[in-house]
């Protein structure tokens, strides 16, 4: 871990803290495998993200490697900031209504289109690499993932897509790609791509979205960064996450065994 980093400056006075998904957003995530939740963060911790994102990009050993640049895997244990902002009461308050029992962190990262990339996050499903079907210490029934820009993420500087209702078809079969990010694509891209919906969202708002859900992001077209802080969580009854990263942030109440539902 590096040095010690200033806390993160608190949540402005007029947002207001742990917020809960509306029925309604619970029911769209049911129903489409995702839910958006707008202006969760303001701007004050975005920028004091901003600059601590900054400041690690440039630590030797940080940075994702090649066909990554900009992206930092394992960010929540990087710093107390990045710390800070996985665990955040607002994350987990959203999260609390779709992962249980339990809450415990599988992996984090940050990733980043630069101005002008060519680069594409492949349409795939997180559970492809978050699954081992032989292992069932990592079998879940309620991981997912939360993805918050740090920047207006649009059409044009790589937004995400998704394919509603995706989440309930299973394991899609895959093919490794050598390029872009994101390499397991599905077999059916093409067809995804003309079953999509773009989610353009604000800075600060929180994408939630299953781990079975379809999903991808295009290029940078325009001459800003756009960077998006992700976080899966899953139950904590599931007893592996992404090596170390793994970590329980509420326990299952008792008689919660592996994957047992809510």
């Amino acid at each position: 871990m590096s040095a010690r980093a200033r806390p993160l400056p608190a949540p402005a006075a007029a947002v207001a803290p742990r917020r809960r998904l509306t029925a309604a957003e619970r029911a769209a995530y049911a129903r489409d495998g995702y839910a958006v939740v707008p202006a969760v963060f303001p701007a004050a911790g975005l920028a004091a993200i901003d600059a601590e994102i900054d400041r690690l990009i440039t630590v030797p050993g940080n940075e994702a490697g090649p066909g990554r640049a900009g992206w930092i895997y394992d960010i929540a244990r990087r710093s107390e900031i990045t710390r800070d902002f996985a665990e955040d009461e607002r994350l987990l308050a959203l999260v609390r209504d779709v992962v249980r029992p339990g809450l415990a962190i599988h992996s984090t990262k940050l990733v980043t289109k630069l101005p002008h990339s060519d680069d594409v996050c492949h349409w795939h499903q997180d559970e492809a690499f978050y699954l081992k079907p032989e292992d069932s210490d990592t079998h879940s029934r309620t991981r997912m993932s939360v993805w918050v820009p740090l920047q207006d993420a649009t059409e044009a500087n790589g937004c995400l897509w998704v394919v509603p209702g995706s989440h309930r078809w299973g394991m899609e079969e895959w093919v490794w790609q050598d390029s872009g990010t994101c390499q397991k694509r599905i077999s059916r891209h093409e067809w995804a791509d003309a079953h999509a919906t773009p989610l353009p969202v604000g800075a600060g708002s929180v994408v939630l979205f299953s781990a079975w859900t379809w999903h991808h992001s295009r290029n940078n077209r325009t001459d800003g960064i756009r960077r998006a802080f992700i976080v899966s969580y899953q139950e904590a009854t599931v007893r592996r996450g992404a090596g170390e990263q793994w970590k329980v942030l509420t326990p299952a109440p008792a008689g919660g065994g592996p994957g047992a539902p809510g």
